[in-house]
Formats: structure tokens, sequence, C-alpha cells
């Protein structure tokens, strides 16, 4: 009496069926794999296990876990595959799972378009079987590589080439790879950082968000079917604002209009772990997509953000000094105290290392004081801007001016010598493959438009640093009130 199979179908995509070719599709497996089963009716098909969106290098996939956990337990002798690449492209793992797994347990497998079946062949076919294996790793490995360059491209083009927009953007309707603001969120965006320029913790303002109803970015992604990050905090139920998730929105430079992208990347294709690059390794775009808060507010956030800015209890805003004081003897943290009694109350600052620690000048300031210290030494700056505009003579002024001008036309020359290399690069990308002829004609077009754009600017640069002595006012012997104050600013970044 001929055996009978109790078979497993496997069938896996690497992403979902409706961006993918139906040569690779679920639905075109099935197919393959049942005209096959008509003529072999020695095979009974007891389960179809069926892995949608997962790339065929990693080897944790829920379908194949289940159809391993088959086969240990007898339910399945017999695995048919459309191909070997669908079971895997990992050669280490494809073949560890074809010898240790399916031979040592005497399961069946086949592979319809390899011609592979087990019970068929002999020790020569099966290392056969090994070498096709690693010719499907190294169609991996190939599609790995122009893929990320590609992307890289991309990046440097100002492209967004993200799959989920943050919190306060989504994809523009005209554009797939432009951000444009989400109607229904950029003002909590603008509200978060209203927030804490105020003085709000980081908590505190979770906590307002979530007190007005307002649903955290997870949960906002998930009630309208948006595509949003998995795994970790993502999978919670009932997702809610944090300080977390607050200082991460107060942290991303992207909500200025400045395009950032590639932080991190992969060790390989087979190791998904990420890697966190070096900022100067970053791709930015300025004036990529329209800012929900301006520079000078998101800069001011940074520097407060850096300060240890602890809220105290039952409090939801910082302390006016704190993080700032530190004791001029050991470098310590300075501490607040309050003493209250029924009619007065008296703040002060004060070192706890202690002269017993080993600060030899721990001290105490009064609160009050500090004030009237800041108070005087604000006054005493802008008197001193104010003096410095008045004194600038024209001769001296029109020489920094010209220095800043010519400053900016060499960062701006560097740009076009930069978006000229790119371009030049774009007949090597389109010769290998890495992009198609669309695409190059899409970044020729590009960058032609940027160099445009930036030799604009130069030439407007040139005739400032040209045409400098012009703007002296003949009259007063000094420069305009606009080019001394921007002179004056300059000095003071330096």
């Amino acid at each position: 009496m001929e055996r009978i199979y109790r078979a497993a179908k496997y069938i896996r995509t690497s992403c979902p069926d409706d961006e993918l070719n139906f040569r690779d599709s679920a639905t075109n497996q099935i197919r393959i794999i049942d005209n096959f089963l008509r003529a072999h009716p020695e095979i009974l098909v007891v389960a179809e296990r069926v892995d949608n969106g997962y790339s065929g290098v990693t080897f944790d996939r829920p379908a194949l876990n289940e159809m391993i956990a088959d086969i240990e337990t007898g339910h399945v002798d017999c695995v048919i595959v459309k191909d070997l690449s669908r079971l895997g492209r990992n050669y280490v793992e494809t073949g560890k799972h074809l010898r240790d797994l399916f031979e040592a347990k005497g399961v069946r497998f086949i592979s319809i378009d390899d011609n592979i079946d087990f019970i068929l062949m002999d020790v020569f076919d099966k290392v056969i079987v090994m070498i096709k294996n690693i010719f499907s790793e190294q169609y991996s490995y190939d599609v790995s590589v122009k893929t990320r360059n590609a992307l890289n491209v991309k990046r440097k083009r100002g492209d967004y080439v993200g799959a989920a927009p943050i919190y306060g953007y989504q994809k523009s309707d005209d554009n797939k790879h432009k951000l444009a603001l989400d109607l229904n969120t950029y003002t909590v965006v603008q509200n978060i950082f209203s927030l804490k320029l105020q003085g709000v913790s980081a908590a505190g303002i979770a906590s307002e968000l979530n007190n007005s109803g307002i649903l955290s970015p997870i949960a906002y992604k998930r009630k309208l079917g948006l595509p949003h990050p998995t795994g970790g905090f993502a999978d919670k139920d009932n997702a809610r604002w944090s300080a977390t998730t607050i200082l991460r929105i107060l942290r991303d430079e992207n909500y200025t209009g400045t395009l950032v992208q590639g932080r991190q990347c992969s060790y390989n294709y087979k190791l998904r772990a990420p890697l966190t690059l070096d900022e100067s390794e970053w791709a930015k775009t300025e004036n990529s997509h329209p800012p929900i808060v301006s520079k000078a507010d998101y800069d001011t956030v940074q520097r407060v953000l850096a300060l240890d800015t602890r809220v105290a209890p039952k409090h939801s805003e910082v302390y006016i000094f704190s993080g700032l004081l530190v004791c001029g003897c050991c470098g310590g943290n300075m501490t607040r105290k309050t003493v209250r009694s029924s009619r007065w109350q008296y703040i002060y600052y004060y070192c706890p290392t202690g002269k017993r620690n080993g600060c030899m000048a721990a001290c105490i300031v009064s609160e009050k004081v500090l004030l009237r210290m800041v108070n005087r030494k604000v006054k005493e700056r802008i008197a001193d801007i104010q003096k410095l505009a008045r004194r600038f003579s024209a001769t001296h002024t029109e020489k920094l001016l010209k220095f800043i001008y010519a400053r900016q036309i060499d960062a701006q020359s560097q740009k076009i010598r930069d978006m000229q290399n790119f371009r030049a690069r774009l007949h090597d990308s389109l010769a290998c493959g890495i992009i198609d002829n669309e695409e190059f004609c899409a970044f020729k077009h590009h960058y032609n438009g940027e160099i445009t754009k930036q030799n604009a600017e130069v030439i407007l640069l040139q005739r400032k640093l040209s045409y400098s002595e012009e703007q002296i006012d003949p009259n007063t012997n000094y420069l305009c009130f606009e080019n001394k104050v921007e002179v004056v600013l300059q000095l003071l970044v330096k």
C-alpha cells in the first residue's frame, strides 16, 4: 500500500501582496502548489502556513514556527514550497533546517520550481541543493546593497523615505516623498513646545494632554489605521502620553522644517539590530517641509533640556534656577531649600557637599539676591550691545560685513560642489542598476534646480560683498542700523 504523507503547504512573501509582482504573491504560490498536488494523490494537506511580509533572511517567523511545531509533534511529515527561497535566503539557517530538522525527522521536503523532492534525491543531489541555497542568499545580498544605495540617494536628494511620518505630519497628497502638515495634530505639537518654553516639565505636559483627552501618537494612528511603529511600548493596548514621548517630540529637529534621516542603520542585511550613526553621517535637508515650530524656539528648548530641570513634587513648572547654579569651589550642583514660618518664607541655594565632605567655600545664597543680580546683569548686557552698536565705525563694520559675506559665499559654494558631485555620480548609479531611467531624470532635475538656486544666492552675496561700501550713510559715516545689528549679533555668536 502506498504511503500517505501529511503535508504542510508553506508560503512566504517578503512584503504585502499589493506591493508584489504576481510571480511571488501568496495567491500564485498556492496555485502552483495546488497544481502539483493534483498529480500526487499520496500527499494529504493537513496545514497551510503563510508568512506574509517577512524577509527570507530571518527565520523567526510566526507561520514557520507553527510548521516546525507541527513537525516536532508528528502532525506533519511533508513540507511543500514553491521554491527554495520561500523557505529562506540565509544559506546557514536554510541548510540547518533541511539537514537537522527535515532530514533528521524523516520529513519529505518538496520544492516545486527547483525539482527538489527528498525521497527522489541522493547525496550528490542534496549537495546541489546547498549550492542553490548559497546563490539564493547572494540574491538577498545584492538586493540589500541596491536598496541601501537607492535610499541613500533619495535621502541626499531630500526625499522622505520613511514608512510612518512623525506625529504632526502626514505624507503629501501630491508627492509621497514629501511631508505635509497633519491638520488634526500639528497644533498639539505647537502646544507641547509652547508649554515647555513656559517651564512645564515633560511629565506635566503629558499629564495635561492625557487630562484633555488628546490621543497619544500611537493611539491616534491606530484609530485612523495609519502606519505606526510596532514592538515595545507601541504594542500596549492603552498607550497614553508619557514623559518619554514628550521628550522624543521636543528633541526632533524635523519639526523645524529640516528633514533629518539616516540616524540609524543595520550592520548588514542579516543583522537587524540598529546601529546609531554619528550626527555628521545623518542626511539633513533644510526647508524640506512646512515647519511646526521656529528654529529659535527649537534651539531654546534644546538648551532648556540640556539642564537638569527636575520638577518639585506637586509642581508642574521648573524653578527658574534649576540646573543652572554650581558651586564655585567644588563644582557640584547647588540645592534649593525653603524655610517657612507663619508670616514669611525664605528661599535659598546651598552647596550640599559642605566643608565636611571637601568643599572649602560652601555658602548660602538667597534666591532674592540671585534674582536682583541676574536682573542687573541682563540690563548691563543690553546696554553693552547698544553701546557697541553705536561705536562701530563705518570702516570697521564694512570689514566685518565683508568677512561675513565671504564666509557665507564659501558655505554656499561648498553646497554647490556637493550637489555637483551627487549629480556626477548619477550616471554610475544608473549603470549599476541602483536607479532606473525615471529616477535618474528626477534626481538630475532636482540637482540642476538646487545648483541654480544656490548659484543665485551666491550671486546675491557677491553683490552685497562688492557694494558693501554703498551701504554707508555719507552724512553720518555709519552703516545703517540693520547692518550694525547684524555685525554685533555675529560677534556675539562667535
